[in-house]
């Protein structure tokens, strides 16, 4: 039988070497010769009865390979289970590799030379009491709240003409009519567009609307009417100009008739109000109301600053944990995983993938350290609250059971999906298991500033990926040249 043997170069690298005999492989070369003798039809021979000879010359060497091949992931992916082998990346063919001789007119034995990574044994640290952090918990004030359930009270309200004194909330609709001079132009440009009053960036014009009233006219510059607004859009969007109309020439100054002053009529707190904005039967009253409302908020903020917690473990555990890698081994594997991947591609990209994959081996060591596991049914429950909360994202928060579970069970097909799933619910096990092991310390911020912080963060992310495709670029245009 075959003989594998094994040669540790170091703790992280091992070469493999396979011997296969001829007594290991000929008779079943020869079964498959005379399969394949039983099944094909050549010109000038009856079916099964073509002579060894030439199927051997014309199908052997195939035969051969195909058969040597087989056994050689058999032999070696079995000595790795046995050996319990704890391995990174695949096998690759040796440097020093020997030719291999495929005659099949004289079956010789053969070798078969394999480098393999080893994945660094250590013990996990930094997953105790003794380590802190930070849990930034942002702080919903109760004059937000109100101004949420305000908010809540104008977007069910009702749009009401009013003719009394104009508001910054009310929306104005102006009749326009370009000017020539002081007078309206004869034959000049007319438009009718609607605006926010308190979006109108000419602090000038805006004083006067708020002192009119319906009927009123105004004297103003459409094209700064409202903050940073392309000429282009103005033409388009106020004054209606279509492309049929060419290029034609509207001056900038018009006289604005104000046609209908529209404002929204708050709706009364009351159950109906209620039930049409957080949900049948849910809230009785404003500070049921403001409580669910607050609930929600800093159910999205803890999520975020998880989020951001979480990234901390990992840079904090990468540096407690400083795992040496088979580097020139993986640079190998790498290159010899992908087609057309240069060295300069490796070299640059190597530093992010080591990065992750000491990532994956401390994860690994997590999940065996507290026995974790996702199961088929907790996968499956994952997929209909994605499912739940995409009916959610279109206002179908209460979908019948039974389209959510048709849903899941469609997207539950796609194997891809699964696995994000699984890898997903896998993290948060993972990240909740180092919430109960360390000490958190919970310190309060505003919103105003934990958005800041957001957005800074969001920032680097950017620049980083923007930094990277400008790398990708100049890569392209250096091997163009």
């Amino acid at each position: 039988m075959p003989q594998v043997v094994r040669t540790d170069s170091d703790n992280l690298n091992t070469q493999i070497v396979l011997t296969i005999t001829k007594e290991d492989y000929e008779p079943k070369f020869k079964s498959e010769l005379n399969k394949y003798k039983n099944k094909v039809s050549m010109k000038g021979f009856r079916k099964g009865k073509t002579p060894t000879a030439l199927i051997k010359k014309m199908y052997g060497q195939k035969l051969l390979v195909d058969l040597i091949n087989e056994m050689v992931q058999n032999e070696i992916f079995t000595f790795i289970k046995e050996e319990d082998l704890q391995t990174i990346g695949q096998p690759i063919p040796a440097e020093d590799q020997p030719e291999v001789d495929f005659s099949v007119n004289e079956l010789k034995d053969m070798e078969f030379r394999f480098d393999l990574g080893l994945a660094p044994q250590f013990e996990l640290k930094g997953v105790d009491k003794k380590t802190s952090f930070d849990f930034k918990k942002v702080q919903i004030e109760d004059s937000f709240l109100t101004e949420q359930v305000e908010a809540g009270r104008k977007r069910v309200g009702e749009r009401v003409q009013v003719t009394e004194d104009i508001e910054g909330n009310d929306v104005v609709k102006l009749n326009a009519n370009e000017l020539d001079g002081k007078k309206v132009k004869a034959d000049g440009w007319a438009a009718s567009f609607s605006i926010l009053v308190d979006e109108i960036a000419d602090e000038k014009v805006k004083k006067q609307i708020l002192k009119k009233k319906a009927g009123d006219k105004v004297t103003v510059n459409v094209f700064q009417l409202e903050k940073d607004r392309e000429a282009d859009f103005v033409r388009k969007n106020m004054l209606g100009v279509q492309e049929n109309d060419g290029d034609v020439e509207i001056g900038e100054m018009f006289e604005a008739t104000i046609e209908e002053v529209n404002r929204i009529q708050l709706a009364e707190l009351n159950q109906e109000f209620f039930d049409k904005y957080m949900g049948p039967g849910k809230v009785t009253s404003v500070e049921e109301m403001k409580e669910m409302i607050k609930t929600d908020y800093v159910t999205h903020y803890d999520k975020q600053a998880d989020a951001l917690m979480f990234r901390d473990f990992n840079d904090m555990l990468l540096e407690k944990n400083e795992l040496p890698l088979p580097n020139d081994f993986l640079k190998r594997w790498l290159k010899t995983s992908e087609q057309n991947v240069q060295d300069r591609d490796v070299e640059e990209g190597y530093e992010e993938f080591a990065k992750s994959l000491r990532w994956s081996l401390i994860r690994g060591e997590l999940i065996k350290k507290f026995s974790l596991e996702v199961t088929d049914d907790e996968v499956f429950e994952g997929i209909k609250e994605q499912v739940r909360g995409m009916f959610k994202q279109y206002g179908m928060a209460d979908a019948d059971e039974l389209i959510v579970l048709n849903t899941a069970n469609r997207m539950a097909e796609d194997k891809e999906q699964m696995n994000k799933v699984y890898g997903e619910m896998m993290n948060e096990k993972v990240f909740s298991t180092i919430k109960g092991e360390i000490t958190i310390n919970e310190t309060p911020i505003s919103r105003d500033d934990f958005d800041t912080l957001l957005q800074e963060e969001r920032a680097k992310a950017e620049a980083a990926q923007a930094a990277a495709q400008v790398q990708n670029i100049v890569n392209t245009e250096v091997e163009a040249e």
